[in-house]
């Protein structure tokens, strides 16, 4: 039986003269789960976008804009973190809160072993270039990835140095100054070393209009732009058959606005906002993997990561909530491997340990300045058994311990923070799988998923308030189903997610136009829905995508704000659907076009009706043609038909009217590419 890229390709603009690689169904591997499977094999919802499909993805410049449309996953703003099966990855705290408890996001991306922070995760960006695949887990992956996971996890595999040469470039030019350049260099430096350097650049404009005649940026920039520069050494000694290592180190300096929100009428895209602060970052990494494989079966795996990043909140004056943020991770992860998926026994166990250290400031009504210091342990295995040739039954199971510690003093607070917290839980997971025939497979699992506690800050008081953390029993039902000799590939999850002590971040009304925002727990609350994809191949140059999710989620004890019980998450969709088509009507020249639509939710955990979106659809398309393999040009158009609607709206506190970020608007642009 064979996995297949589904949603993904529902994303995919073909490569013209390249129709049957791209859209030939065939294996995907999936790494997430900290060992190599087949997405027939993962019980996780999970869609996984190959390198085809994310070359292919003109336009998007961004692992975000490349995953955008996958069911049950859904940005609330074009400078925002994905909310995941109704879960707002941010974490409960945010805003200015973020600034001043600390931050405790629900997910994050994985870049090549780097786990982003908070502030690239939000107000950053992983430029999509010369990547390998992307992986988007939805569910509790706690048991794999350790803190921060308990609604998903995004993985990103960048390519390796190969020892065949290569050259690959790009160029762009679109709308609202769109602009982008790229390019690849990997090949051999002998029979036993190769290296790989990418550079990629990306800026556009803003969309908003700022209006209002006070309006001053100072040095803070509206604009986007972003550069990454990644280098990498693989060596692989002829010596000593097995071993590997590789070295690999990454530049990437942004810059984005903290939104792009209008006010009514949000169609015409405007804004009378007096400030948009903007968010400048530049973050070294370096990872060091080596590998040896024993030949006989047996293979040991370590990942030593570190990064340093230096964040500044800029807005004008500095004094209106400008900030600085200077953070270093250092983490190291030994996995042992033994057996492989087609094995009677199979499984891992691993070590994986962190720290991660902060000096934040803030200037807002004075100075509020901290230490941040995080540590996080992961003791983890997994073991899988093949029952018979039709049943597997596969069990994790992770402990996991995370030691918080912020101290600081702020001008908001009446007493100096000293908080010093350690969480622990133990997380487990099994899964049974039957191939009901050889073209399907049906099965389910359970898991725990767990986020560490934390601090919030009660301006109104002044007083810091703890919050506890929170878990979830994840039980899911899945299927991947393989017909027409590999054609059509349906892969679906039904879920059910029961929650204890929900972090929820939630808004208290002081006064007319004043609200207070702080993190508390809900006893309970739930979730339930499913994804459903296909990948149809219907002609050798025809493929068609569909991609369906539905979340249903309820807040149902919540002591300290009863009027909550009852309600939705914030962000959260009652259903997201897409349709994709790629064809090559003639040798060399492709057309390609997608539709996703998102239903309206509440911005709010108080489900507020000024606060409500309404859904909307977006549809993109795109036309390309290959005069052979070193030069191809491309045309592209996002959100065709215009479609300016809010998605995340709240109250303007400066101005005290309601403000919404909003779709990102047509965008035509133009390309060419190639390679050598």
């Amino acid at each position: 039986m064979r996995g297949v890229s589904v949603v993904a390709v529902a994303s995919m603009l073909a490569t013209p003269g390249l129709a049957q690689e791209v859209i030939e169904l065939s294996d995907v591997i999936v790494t997430g789960e900290k060992v190599e499977r087949t997405l027939t094999q993962t019980a996780s919802s999970v869609s996984v976008f190959t390198a085809n499909d994310i070359a292919n993805s003109f336009g998007d410049p961004t692992v975000r804009d490349v995953i955008e449309g996958t069911p049950n996953v859904v940005f609330p703003g074009p400078v925002s973190a994905p909310i995941i099966r109704g879960q707002d990855t941010i974490g409960p705290n945010t805003g200015s809160i973020a600034f001043l408890s600390g931050t405790v996001p629900r997910a994050t991306i994985n870049v090549d072993g780097h786990y982003q922070n908070w502030y690239e995760y939000v107000f950053g960006g992983v430029p999509s270039w010369d990547v390998k695949s992307i992986e988007v887990f939805r569910g509790p992956q706690t048991t794999s990835q350790g803190a921060n996971a308990i609604a998903g996890t995004i993985i990103v595999n960048t390519k390796d140095p190969t020892f065949t040469p290569e050259m690959l470039y790009q160029a762009e030019y679109g709308s609202y100054n769109t602009n982008r350049a790229s390019i690849a260099l990997s090949g051999p430096f002998n029979d036993q070393l190769a290296g790989r350097i990418a550079v990629d650049y990306y800026g556009r404009d803003t969309f908003i209009n700022y209006i209002n005649p006070a309006f001053h940026p100072g040095e803070s920039d509206q604009d986007y732009a972003s550069l990454m520069v990644r280098g990498k050494l693989l060596w692989r000694p002829t010596t000593i058959p097995g071993l590997e290592a590789k070295l690999t180190y990454s530049y990437l300096d942004t810059n984005r606005p903290t939104d792009e929100a209008a006010f009514p009428s949000y169609a015409d895209l405007n804004s009378r906002s007096l400030t948009m602060p903007s968010w400048d970052q530049t973050t070294n990494t370096g990872i060091l993997d080596v590998s040896y494989d024993f030949g006989n079966g047996i293979k040991l795996v370590n990942q030593a990561q570190y990064s340093d990043s230096d964040i500044a909140r800029i807005n004008d004056p500095m004094t209106d909530a400008g900030a600085s943020i200077n953070q270093t991770n250092i983490s190291n992860e030994t996995r042992l491997l033994f057996g492989e998926a087609s094995n009677k026994i199979s499984g891992l166990a691993g070590l994986y340990y962190a720290n991660t250290t902060s000096d934040e400031v803030l200037y807002y009504r004075g100075i509020s300045s901290f230490d941040d210091t995080k540590d996080n342990l992961g003791i983890f295995g997994e073991l899988s058994y093949r029952l018979t040739d039709r049943w597997t039954v596969t069990g994790s199971l992770r402990y996991q311990q995370d030691h918080v510690q912020r101290t600081g003093t702020s001008s908001l607070a009446r007493v100096p923070i000293n908080y010093d917290e350690t969480f622990d839980a133990w997380l487990p997971k099994i899964t049974l799988a039957y191939a009901l025939t050889e073209e399907i497979t049906v099965g389910g699992l359970i898991s725990k998923g767990y986020n560490p506690g934390g601090v919030s800050l009660n301006v109104s008081t002044g007083q810091w308030i703890p919050f506890e953390a929170e878990s979830v029993w994840d039980y899911e039902l899945f299927t991947r189903m393989n017909f027409l000799d590999g054609r059509l590939f349906i892969t679906g999850n039904l879920f059910y997610m029961d929650y204890q002590d929900a972090q929820r971040y939630v808004n208290v009304l002081l006064s007319s136009g004043l609200t207070q925002t702080y993190t508390v727990n809900a006893d309970a609350a739930n979730a339930f829905g499913f994804e459903l994809s296909a990948s149809y191949k219907v002609l050798s140059n025809l493929l068609v995508t569909a991609g369906w999710g539905v979340t249903q989620s309820e807040i149902t004890s919540m002591g300290s704000n009863p009027a909550y019980v009852g309600n939705e998450f914030q962000k959260s969709p009652g259903y997201t659907v897409d349709f994709g088509a790629v064809w090559e009507p003639i040798e060399r020249l492709s057309v390609a076009g997608k539709l996703r639509f998102v239903d309206g939710y509440y911005s709010d955990d108080a489900n507020t009706v000024a606060y409500q979106t309404n859904s909307y659809m977006i549809a993109d398309a795109s036309v390309a043609y290959k005069f052979n393999q070193h030069f191809e040009v491309y045309g592209y158009a996002k959100n065709l038909f215009n479609e300016r609607s809010p998605t995340y709206m709240q109250l303007n506190r400066s101005l005290g009217s309601v403000e919404a970020s909003m779709t990102i608007p047509q965008i035509f642009g133009v390309g060419m590419r190639g390679q050598f």
